[in-house]
C-alpha cells in the first residue's frame, strides 16, 4: 500500500513535470481500457498491456512508469520489468517497448479477479482474469450403494455432485448387457423403485462442462434375490407336474437355478436326500445339477425334487417320475357313484405277450392319455391309455386288434356314461 502510495505521488510530481516543459503535453495510450481473459486452470495465463509512448517527450522512458497491480488484495506484482510480489509464478513479458504484458504460469483458482496495468499518471487498464476449472466429483455430496448388493423388491438411489466452472452437467447412465450405455437422468441424483433381479447392471455419473477431462464415477449394482429353479427332462423343459416313462430308456433329470448369494441346492427323492452321484456345474449366473436316472433300477419311479435355498427364502420344484412297462396291461379305475354310495374300487391286472396290447390306466393325480401304435401320444382328461403293436406282427392284423379293442372301449364308455346318468337320476328321485 506504501508502494501504491509513492507511485501515486511519483506520478502527480511527473505530470507536473511533463506540463512546465512542454506547452503541449502528450500522455500513454493504451490499446484497449478493458479485456477479459479465460484460461484453464493449471495452465499459463497472459495479461496484455499495451502502452503508446512513442509521442512521449524523451520517448517517455524516463518519465513514466508501469506497474502490475491485483485489485482483489491491493497487492503490487511488478514494477517496470521486475516482480516484486515473491511468487515465483509471474512474471513480465516485455519484448517490445510498448508492451507490458503479465505472464502467470501454473493458473490456480485463487488467480481468478482483476488486475491493472497502472501507468504512474493515473491512466490503467483494467483485464479480468476468469479461470475455467475442470469438473471434479465431490465424494462428500456423493452417494452410491456400497456394497451395491441391495435386495429384490428395494428402492435405492444413485446421487452424484460435482463442481467446476462452469457449473458441470450431470448425466447417470445405465448400461444393459450389451454394455450400451442409456440416460436415466439429467439430474444429480435418480431413484429406481422395486428392484429386481433384472435392475443387476452397471451405473454410471458423469460430469462434463466443456473443458476436459470429463470426470465419471460407476458401480456394478448386485440385487439379491431368493432361488428361481426350472426343471428339465431329457433337456425340454417340465411343465407339468408328471413324467410317463414308457420307453424304458434312462432319463437325464436336470435342475436350473439362478439365486444370489448362492447357497445351498440338493435333490430329493420321495422326500428323501439323494446321496448317490450327480453333477453340479456353474454357468455364468447358473448352477445347473444334473442327475441321469437308470431304467434298471427298479426303485427308480417316484417323486424327485430340486430344492435351493438362502437367506431370501427356500424354492423347490417336483416332478413324478412313473413308468409304464409296454408288455403289461393294466386297468385301473375308480368307480363314480353318487354322494349317498360309497366308492366301490375296482383293479384288474393282467399280463399279456400279445402282439398287440392295451394299457389302461386313471387316478385323480394322472390325467393323461397315451394312444400309440408308433410312439405318438395324446391328451385326455380321463385317462392313460396305452396301445402298442409288435412290429414283426402283420400290420392289417394289428389294425384289427387296435380297431377291435377300440371298439370295446367305445362300448365301455357308453356304458359308463349311462350308469352315471341313472346314478344321478335315482339320487335325485330319492330326494
Amino acid at each position: 500500500m506504501l508502494l501504491l502510495i509513492l507511485f501515486t505521488i511519483i506520478s502527480i510530481t511527473s505530470t507536473t513535470s511533463i506540463e512546465n516543459d512542454s506547452d503541449q503535453v502528450f500522455q500513454p495510450q493504451f490499446d484497449r481500457l478493458y479485456e477479459t481473459v479465460s484460461v484453464v486452470v493449471g495452465k499459463r495465463a497472459l495479461l496484455p498491456c499495451y502502452v503508446s509512448l512513442k509521442d512521449v517527450k524523451n520517448n517517455g522512458m524516463d518519465t513514466f512508469k508501469i506497474i502490475w497491480m491485483k485489485l482483489n488484495n491491493s497487492s503490487i506484482l511488478t514494477m517496470e520489468d521486475r516482480a516484486i510480489n515473491g511468487d515465483p509464478r509471474i512474471s513480465l513479458l516485455h519484448a517490445y517497448a510498448d508492451e507490458w504484458n503479465l505472464q502467470i504460469d501454473d493458473i490456480d483458482e485463487d488467480d481468478a479477479g482483476t488486475y491493472r496495468c497502472f501507468v504512474n499518471n493515473g491512466k490503467y487498464k483494467t483485464v479480468s482474469l476468469d479461470v475455467k476449472v475442470p469438473p471434479k466429483i465431490v465424494d462428500e455430496l456423493t452417494t452410491v450403494p456400497y456394497p451395491p448388493s441391495i435386495r429384490v423388491g428395494s428402492n435405492f438411489t444413485i446421487k452424484c455432485h460435482a463442481h467446476g466452472k462452469p457449473t458441470p452437467n450431470i448425466r447417470i447412465l445405465a448400461y444393459d448387457q450389451a454394455e450400451n450405455p442409456r440416460i436415466i437422468s439429467d439430474k444429480n441424483e435418480v431413484t429406481i423403485y422395486n428392484i429386481s433381479r433384472h435392475t443387476e447392471r452397471h451405473y454410471e455419473c458423469i460430469a462434463s462442462n466443456g473443458y476436459p477431462p470429463d470426470v465419471a464415477r460407476s458401480v456394478q449394482l448386485t440385487v439379491q434375490y431368493p432361488p428361481e429353479i426350472n426343471l428339465f427332462i431329457n433337456d425340454e423343459i417340465v411343465t407339468n407336474m408328471l413324467f410317463i416313462n414308457s420307453n424304458a430308456n434312462d432319463i437325464r433329470l436336470k435342475c436350473r437355478v439362478i439365486m444370489n448369494p448362492f447357497e445351498k441346492v440338493f435333490w430329493l427323492k420321495d422326500n428323501q436326500k439323494v446321496e448317490w452321484n450327480y453333477q453340479i456345474y456353474h454357468l455364468d449366473k447358473y448352477i445347473i445339477l444334473e442327475m441321469i436316472i437308470d431304467d434298471l433300477r427298479g426303485d427308480y419311479p417316484g417323486e424327485y425334487s430340486c430344492v435351493a435355498s438362502n437367506l431370501l427364502g427356500r424354492t423347490s420344484q417336483t416332478v413324478q417320475i412313473i413308468s409304464l412297462s409296454p408288455t403289461t396291461t393294466t386297468m385301473k379305475m375308480e368307480r363314480i357313484t353318487s354322494r349317498h354310495k360309497r366308492p366301490k374300487p375296482m383293479r384288474t391286472t393282467t399280463t399279456t405277450t400279445a402282439d398287440a396290447s392295451l394299457d389302461f390306466y386313471s387316478t385323480e393325480s394322472l390325467r393323461t392319455m397315451t394312444l400309440s401304435s408308433n410312439g405318438s401320444q395324446y391328451t385326455s382328461p380321463l385317462m392313460i391309455i396305452k396301445i402298442q403293436c409288435n412290429c414283426d406282427m402283420n400290420q392289417h392284423l394289428c389294425f384289427l386288434s387296435v380297431m377291435s379293442m377300440l371298439v370295446l372301449l367305445s362300448l365301455y364308455t357308453y356304458i359308463y356314461l349311462f350308469y352315471i346318468f341313472f346314478s344321478f337320476l335315482s339320487d335325485c328321485l330319492l330326494k
